[in-house]
């Protein structure tokens, strides 16, 4: 195929933390920088964070941009979600530590 363009790598890392668990997620980096909405948000949780969660029943705490990447906390069955894009030299735990238990 003539001029395909190479395939980028992301310079941003996703991470889940629920539960005590932390999940690497393979998605379009670029719908969770440019996601600065509860409703955007929503549909994040449903795209990508659902499937670790097992349920539908959630509501969006709050979408803050921290030095090295953004995160969006989820409130889900009475304990907390933090869906995090980051610097690879940046840990999700630490941008996440306000909001989890």
């Amino acid at each position: 195929m003539k001029n395909m363009p190479e395939p980028e790598a992301s310079f941003f890392r996703v991470t889940l933390l629920y539960r005590g668990n932390s999940y690497r997620l393979i998605c379009n980096v670029d719908d969770i920088i440019d996601c600065e909405t509860a409703e955007c948000a929503q549909d994040l949780y449903d795209s990508y964070v659902q499937r670790y969660t097992n349920t539908i029943s959630k509501s969006v705490i709050t979408i803050e941009n921290r030095k090295g990447g953004k995160i969006f906390v989820y409130r889900v069955n009475g304990d907390t979600a933090c869906l995090c894009v980051h610097r690879p030299d940046i840990d999700c735990k630490d941008m996440c530590a306000n909001y989890m238990k």
